[in-house]
């Protein structure tokens, strides 16, 4: 599928290290008052307001008429108690009005349509908060597909790189490419294939409540002693993927949670990463991802993503498991 619309990609990359730019600041000087709690018991922090207030005000800049659909909302930062908060967001966007701090982040509290983009500012708030690896998140969804996407992992180094940070773009049909943060090309995304005594390198959440680890370590035990397995937080897991960094990431659906449904922001531009790299990504029942139904996975049940060539022998393992 083609892009419908005319993106400014270099200016929405840009905005997606910006926006990780001023994150890295924030972990840096975190303080406590930086941290509310949303009515889900999740945590929000003055970096999840922060980048998503960059990024929304880019793209409304460069595509004013295509709806955002974002995590976050300003309903509890607007209240009195926050004011601490607004306080210190300021002073990591100095040279913003509060009013448009608010307006800009409220900018994403839209509806999903025919096209629209979907933006997680920070995914993987948890690992944020404990100094480890997250991600800005933002993808174009057009009649239902994952047409581009930005994956911002202010944490990942990449060997040569000049430091830190690097952010991941793809569209659908043409070659993904990871860059520094420091301009640097890093080259195009590409999957590797492990094969003979190199190992299998397995992904998985960090929270124990995201997943059904006790199922994945049944499918990683079908390797053998050739399986490795690391979690890590957020969508850098995709990231790692695509630039060949392992081979298989598992996010099983946990028995304690049987209708839990993933969210849109948390997989349509990881996926669209992977799948531009050559790997492929589907649900635990082998179904593709299917983004038709609003802010949530509802047709799917958890994720599985791998290399084409190692796809079919995860989900041979999990046949029956989720039927």
């Amino acid at each position: 599928m083609e892009v419908t619309v005319n993106i400014d990609v270099s200016a929405i990359t840009a905005a997606v290290i910006e926006a990780g730019r001023v994150c890295r600041r924030i972990q840096a000087e975190m303080v406590g008052a930086d941290t509310l709690q949303k009515k889900d018991r999740s945590p929000v922090t003055v970096a999840d307001f922060a980048a998503q207030a960059v990024i929304c005000r880019a793209l409304t800049k460069h595509c004013p008429t295509i709806p955002i659909v974002a995590e976050e909302s300003t309903a509890d930062l607007r209240q009195p108690a926050q004011a601490e908060m607004r306080r210190r967001l300021g002073q990591f966007l100095p040279d913003w009005p509060e009013d448009g701090i608010l307006d800009a982040i409220e900018r994403g509290n839209q509806q999903p349509g025919e096209c629209f983009f979907t933006l997680d500012p920070i995914d993987g708030t948890k690992g944020f908060l404990r100094g480890g690896q997250y991600a800005q998140a933002l993808a174009l969804i057009d009649r239902g597909q994952v047409v581009m996407g930005w994956l911002g992992c202010p944490n990942l180094d990449e060997a040569g790189s000049g430091g830190p940070g690097v952010v991941l773009t793809a569209e659908r049909g043409g070659v993904g490419m990871a860059t520094g943060f420091d301009g640097k090309d890093l080259g195009p995304l590409k999957m590797t294939a492990a094969g003979g005594n190199a190992p299998v390198r397995f992904l998985e959440s960090v929270e124990s409540g995201h997943s059904n680890h006790e199922m994945q370590a049944r499918v990683v035990g079908l390797f053998g002693d050739t399986a490795d397995t690391v979690r890590v937080d957020s969508q850098v897991k995709y990231a790692l993927l695509a630039t060949g960094r392992a081979e298989i990431y598992l996010r099983l659906p946990a028995p304690t949670s049987p209708d839990y449904r993933e969210k849109i922001w948390d997989h349509a531009a990881g996926a669209l990463m992977v799948e531009t790299a050559g790997g492929v990504v589907t649900d635990a029942l082998g179904k593709p991802l299917d983004f038709t139904c609003g802010k949530k996975l509802f047709n799917n049940r958890g994720v599985v993503a791998a290399t084409a060539t190692l796809h079919p022998r995860v989900m041979s393992g999990l046949t029956g498991a989720f039927g």
